[in-house]
């Protein structure tokens, strides 16, 4: 359980991140116009009027990797640290 929760869980947090992150970037779900928008540029990170999946993915991706992390390091101190 040591192992897992120094080394595994935060790769998989990660892992989640990248995945999710590379969804919204890769514009799966946004079509780009004639006329680019500054997100499409890349001039813009987020894109205000993107509010469909990819933005969802992003910000699932945001929310579940942090809080994996988070308890994963919770977990570790409450069950390996010094009492």
């Amino acid at each position: 359980m040591k192992i897992y929760l120094r080394w595994v869980n935060p790769v998989v947090a990660l892992v989640i991140l990248v995945v999710c992150t590379w969804i919204y970037f890769g514009g799966y779900f946004v079509s780009f116009d004639a006329d680019p928008s500054n997100f499409a540029k890349g001039e813009s990170l987020i894109d205000p009027e993107e509010t469909s999946f990819g933005m969802y993915f992003f910000a699932k991706g945001l929310f579940c990797s942090s809080m994996l992390f988070l308890f994963g390091r919770f977990l570790e101190k409450y069950l390996y640290g010094k009492k």
